[in-house]
């Protein structure tokens, strides 16, 4: 039984009036609770609010999504965070920014500029249990060796070139923004640092097409963030792919 909408207007006449912590206890909204031991029981769990996004510019940062699986109470906020961003007429309708910006995409002769975007795309079904954590590490091959995720070799591989759902990476057009094109995820899906600021995509790994990018100011930092974010974010989406 829930407590009157308003309570008397004498507040001599209210519940638990002149310290009277009986009372209160007694009302039936807390039937039940055991306050006897109310202390030594474990708090609710409390779950963080998703990370917000930091927007300057044309880039959109939000990389700590790579590795999380957003519950669709938690999409509404990051939708509303990216609004005022252009790049929302270039995507789906309840896709969320994990990581956009500028960079140069190349391939033979041709350079244009393009808007690069990752994006979450929201599942039918309800997303598995977080994954575990995964640690990223160079090889010491040299200063633009290849960076990737390691696996626990308990886990049941993948069949080769399986498609992978969840997520996107689209280039657009900045100008028009039109979507130029879209590189899936698989199973096989690697990204590689190049150097001055140049990251390299294998949607179907060392047997597939390669794609070239670069950022407009040779920034070496946002590339390898580009590649940690990817193979991180591909990762989950494989961890997705097994529990389904």
């Amino acid at each position: 039984t829930p407590p009157p909408a308003c309570p008397p207007r004498e507040p001599q006449q209210r519940l638990g009036a002149g310290g009277a912590y009986a009372e209160l206890r007694a009302h039936p909204l807390f039937d039940s609770l055991d306050f006897a031991s109310l202390h030594l029981q474990p708090p609710p769990p409390l779950a963080p609010p998703p990370p917000l996004p930091r927007i300057s510019g044309a880039k959109v940062m939000n990389p700590q999504l790579a590795s999380r699986a957003l519950a669709r109470e938690e999409r509404p906020q990051l939708l509303s965070s990216q609004a005022d961003t252009p790049w929302g007429a270039a995507i789906s309708e309840g896709e969320i920014i994990v990581l956009g910006t500028p960079v140069l995409k190349r391939r033979f002769l041709s350079v244009k500029s393009r808007q690069l975007l990752l994006v979450d795309a929201p599942l039918s079904t309800p997303p598995p249990p977080p994954p575990p954590a995964y640690t990223n590490f160079r090889n010491p091959e040299g200063s633009f060796a290849r960076i990737r995720t390691s696996e626990s070799h308990a886990k049941p591989p993948l069949p080769p070139a399986t498609p992978l759902v969840g997520g996107r990476l689209v280039y657009v057009d900045p100008e028009k923004l039109e979507v130029k094109g879209e590189i899936p995820f698989s199973s096989e899906f690697d990204a590689e640092l190049g150097p001055r600021g140049a990251f390299y995509v294998r949607p179907a790994g060392e047997r597939g097409r390669t794609y070239y990018f670069e950022d407009p100011a040779g920034d070496e930092v946002l590339a390898e963030t580009w590649v940690r974010t990817l193979l991180r974010f591909k990762a989950r989406l494989v961890d997705e792919a097994r529990a389904r």
